[in-house]
Formats: structure tokens, sequence, C-alpha cells
């Protein structure tokens, strides 16, 4: 083929999973092959007016490449500026697809223009866009017929326990929840804080449901079990078209959607950039032709206008969300990361007397227990959690600390019990131990050097300390010796954080601030019981920022 390219020059080829879209209204003038580089688009020549065409290399997401290349194929050569477009399969930033590569695309239409401000922040670059979309599709939640839950906001979508909704860290459908409830923070439709509160499960869950990350399997735990699932409405009119049987509901809630783009990105560098854009914009002309609209609303797209689809397919008009502060969403993100990472924590509570004192209309360890049941549950069965209590003497021969649970995964069966039982039926124990005083200081380091001692390098290692008082043991080590040593111990290759809980304002809390500081922890006072059970999902949230 006469051009600029060879099939030689290209580099890094995608193999793509999606289904090739068949049209009805549009008949394909050429032949398409696909192959494990992607899809190939030979156009026919002979259209007269064109004695040859320069061939562009397109790296599109693999859920609009099929449509690229139908109409591209369909068009005439002179409708395309004399130029014909091969369209390569590429997710995200996927080497392909990435900008700036030696040899790579000339132009680059990732699903969103988020992926491309997230190229331009990592290289510096500011890429040139040539198109803004070519195509739209809200993010939508998707449940069994007669199944489908009222949702006010996304912040509450997020909260609905068993949520479907795939890799926020790697996928821009995943992560349009988060954007959306991010613009309710921003315009005070829910509380400042209720995103990072609701992303703690989700963290939590991510590598216990990893298997979740595309679309099809979503549907089809959705299909079997039930629940709701995060995709896009294109997605799902494919799903509906290809399988009547299992057809699905969508919604989105009521504050808006937000919208993937697919925008067309210029990425030829140095002479070629100028050709490359006037191509990515003919290829957004030719999208935006009766062809192009036809092709789009029969696989499931919505034009740039983001019109609602025909026949009753989709949610129909929807508010649109967009980010309005990209460096709010990166810092979540990054939050999420962490929070994604499995736990490995020993849990160290104060079972000294005054935690049988009264709070509200029950005691102190009264409230602590039924927090740190619910506590547990942010932990999925990948999360290891071991159990301490603490007085002093407790341990016998001078000890102030007594193991009551060994750290171990929460599904790991011992004599046909599983670990997490083992850690309720312990937790509940606390107040038949209460008496004594607050063997604060001895307790932390015992707790901080058990933790460093069976390291997890692929978890978050940390002490969770709950406490109501000040140490009370005149024979253990002082606070600066305390500190000292939690400074010279802790190795920055392998951190254990101590994350402090004080029950009420009995707690010492600038003590507890500083043992947490020491190891990059964090600090939080529950000052009235009603408070109690929120420090626990503030003390996991905490981990992202240590």
């Amino acid at each position: 083929m006469a051009g600029r390219h060879s099939a030689s020059r290209t580099k890094s080829k995608s193999k793509s999973t999606s289904p090739v879209v068949k049209y009805g209204a549009v008949g394909l003038a050429a032949l398409l092959v696909v192959g494990a580089g992607g899809y190939f688009v030979f156009d026919r020549l002979g259209g007269g007016g064109c004695d040859s065409t320069t061939e562009y290399v397109v790296a599109a997401d693999p859920s609009i490449a099929p449509v690229l290349t139908a109409v591209t194929t369909e068009a005439s050569a002179e409708d395309l500026g004399c130029r014909s477009f091969r369209i390569e399969a590429a997710s995200g930033m996927d080497p392909l697809g990435a900008p700036g590569q030696q040899g790579g695309p000339d132009l680059w239409i990732p699903d969103s223009t988020q992926w491309v401000a997230k190229a331009s922040s990592g290289t510096g670059t500011l890429f040139d866009v040539a198109a803004t979309s070519v195509a739209a599709t809200p993010v939508v939640i998707a449940a069994r017929e007669s199944e489908m839950p009222f949702f006010a906001t996304w912040t509450s979508a997020l909260q609905l326990p068993g949520l479907r909704i795939g890799d926020p860290l790697t996928s821009s459908v995943s992560v349009a929840p988060i954007v959306g409830a991010l613009w309710e923070a921003a315009a005070g439709t829910v509380a400042a804080d209720a995103v990072p509160g609701a992303l703690v499960p989700i963290a939590q869950a991510q590598a216990a449901n990893m298997h979740q990350t595309d679309a099809s399997a979503r549907f089809a735990a959705v299909t079997a079990d039930g629940g709701i699932a995060i995709a896009t409405e294109q997605q799902v009119a494919a799903h509906n078209q290809d399988d009547a049987s299992t057809k699905l509901a969508v919604t989105v809630p009521n504050t808006g959607a937000v919208f993937l783009d697919y925008p067309v990105v210029a990425t030829a560098s140095g002479t070629e950039h100028a050709d490359a854009r006037a191509a990515g914009v003919a290829l957004a002309e030719v999208m935006g032709t009766e062809s192009g609209r036809v092709a789009l609303s029969q696989s499931g797209f919505r034009g740039p206008d983001r019109a609602p689809l025909d026949a009753g397919r989709g949610v129909g008009e929807a508010t649109v969300l967009t980010v309005s502060d990209p460096a709010a969403t990166a810092q979540v993100l990054r939050r999420y990361a962490v929070l994604a990472l499995p736990s490995r924590a020993l849990v160290v509570e104060d079972v000294s007397g005054s935690m049988a004192e009264t709070a509200g209309p029950d005691t102190r360890i009264a409230l602590t227990v039924q927090a740190s049941e619910t506590g547990a549950m942010l932990f999925p069965d990948n999360a290891q959690l071991g159990l301490w209590a603490f007085s002093i003497g407790l341990g016998g021969n001078g000890k102030d600390y007594k193991e009551l649970a060994p750290i171990r995964r929460m599904d790991e069966m011992v004599d046909g019990v599983s670990h997490r039982q083992r850690m309720t039926d312990a937790v509940r124990m606390l107040p038949s131990l209460v008496k004594g005083g607050t063997g604060l200081y001895d307790t932390t380091l015992a707790a901080f050097r058990n933790v460093k001692e069976g390291y997890d390098p692929s978890a978050i290692n940390s002490v969770i300390l709950l406490t109501d008082g000040a140490n009370e043991d005149p024979s253990s080590i002082s606070l600066d010796e305390l500190l000292a040593t939690l400074k010279r111990e802790q190795d920055p290759a392998r951190p254990v954080i101590i994350v402090t809980i004080g029950i009420t304002d009995d707690a010492d809390a600038a003590v507890l601030q500083k043992i947490s500081a020491a190891t990059g922890g964090t600090s939080h006072i529950a000052r009235t019981p009603a408070e109690i059970p929120g420090v626990f999902v503030d003390a996991m949230r905490s981990r992202a920022t240590s």
C-alpha cells in the first residue's frame, strides 16, 4: 500500500478481545481482517480522485475500535482526504496508545479525556487534541430487571455492599463513580469527607475481587447472584442485544452521570504532526456523518452531542458530571491505591478498670466490643488480623499484654473454625478481662516489635491501639524512651505504622498523637460513645496518608 507507513513500522500491537460489531445499515465496502495485532483495514484505492492514499495508524480503545474500523472502511478515500486508517486496539495508556514513542501511532483515541490528562501530567507534555469527541457513553449502574435500587447520589451507590466496580486504578469506567461522588462533594450534595469513607470497604475488597475487572465478568456475576455493577451504557446495550435472556436494567443517580468522550489526540511528532492532526479532524468528521452516527448507535454509543439512544435503550437524558479538580481526583486515587493493599494488623485493646465506666447507655468496653465487631467487617478474607488485650500485669510474669488471637488470614481455618470467627469470639471475651491499670508504653513497644517480626512486604503492616487512659505502669519504659526506640527501630523499607484510637476525653490525646507520629501513623479520638464505631473507618482510611 502506498503511503507514509508500512505494516512493519507499526510497533507494540495490542491483541483485542472486543467482538467485531455487525451493522445492518452500513455495508462494508472493504475487507476487515481481525488478527493478533488488531484491526487492519485494506481501503479501496480505485475510488476516483485519489491515485494513492496515506495510511495513518490509530491506537483506539478496544470498545470503539470495531466501530471506527467499519466506518472508515465504508468511507471513500475522497471522503477521508485520500487517507486510510489502520485501527489498532489499545487500552488506556497501553504502550501502543502512549504518546511520543518511537514508531508509535499517529493518532490516539482513549475512552476518556482523563487518560490524556494523566499522560500529560506523567510526561509534562501538552497533547494536541484534534477532536474533543467522536462518540460518548455514560457510565451507569446495571442490575437485573426489576431489581434496580434507587440511588440519589453516586456516593450512596459506592456504599452499597457488594458493589461490583472493577479496578478504579486502571479503568476510566470504574473510576467514574468516584468522579461523580467527588462532584457531589464539591457541589455540597454530600459531606466533604463522605467519599473517602465510602471507598474504604471497596478498596479493602479490591484484592479479593480482581477477577471482575471487565464488564462481562461483572455482568455474569450480577446475572447469577444479583446486586449491581458499574458499566457503560454502551456495554449494557451490547450485552442486551447479544443475550436477550439475561437483559440488564440501567440507571444513574439523580445527580447525573460521568460520560466517556473518546477524544482524538494527534501523537505523531515532528514534521508529521500537522498531517496527523488533519487526519484526526477528518476521522472525526467521517464519524459525524449519517453512516457514522448509525454505526455508533447500532453498537450502543451516543454521538459527541450525548443525545440519548433510541428505542428506549439506556438511561435517557442525564446531567453531565465533570471533574472540577483533577488534582483532587488524583489524590483520592493515590489514597485508594494504598487502601487497596491487603491489611496485616494487630489490634490492641485496653481492658484496664476504667473501661468498665459508663459511656452513655453502655460501658466503654461494651461500646468498644461493638465497634470492634463493626470494624472487623471492613476487612476482607485476605486481611491478616490478630488481637491483644492489655492492662498492668495481665499477661503474667511482668507483662502488661496478653495475646487473644495470633495474626492470621481471616479466612484461615483452624480445627474447622475460621480465624474471622475466632477474632469475633476473642473480642467478646474482652469485658471479662477488665481490671487493673493502663500498661500503655510496654504494650505499645511489644506490639510494634511483634508486627515487625512477621512483616509482610505485600501488605500494610500496622498496630491499631485503643485506650481510654494514660500509662499507669510505674515500672515501664518512659514516653521518651518509647518514642526514641520506635524511631530507631522503624525500618523505612519495612515500615510498621501505629494507629491510635483514644476512647473519650480521658485518653491522653497528646501522648497518643506522639506515639502515632513516631511511626508515621495517625491518631483519632472518640470523644462520645456515638463516635466510637466511626473511628474504625477513620483508622482504616488513615493508612492512605501515612
